[in-house]
């Protein structure tokens, strides 16, 4: 993640196993959610990096993600045809 004002690094998300296909930030901006060829999303703290959570079910590359208005669901969606 990068602070874009400063062009600084702020921090580097390890985790997926695989590329990252999409990165959404929860409509409060507190939390980040990633979807990686490794049939995952993740969801991380947006201020320190920390990964929260980490989200199975899917069997090919989780694609795409989208919190709802809220913020307290995720929908993904995968090569595996499943959302």
């Amino acid at each position: 993640m990068w602070d874009v004002s400063a062009g600084k690094e702020l921090a580097t998300l390890q985790g997926h196993e695989e590329r990252v296909y999409s990165v959404r930030f929860s409509p409060n901006g507190k939390k980040l959610a990633t979807a990686g060829g490794d049939n995952k999303a993740r969801i991380w703290d947006a201020e320190t990096g920390k990964e929260l959570l980490v989200l199975t079910g899917h069997s090919s590359d989780a694609t795409g993600l989208a919190f709802n208005s809220d913020g307290r669901r995720l929908a993904t969606a995968s090569l595996d045809g499943k959302v």
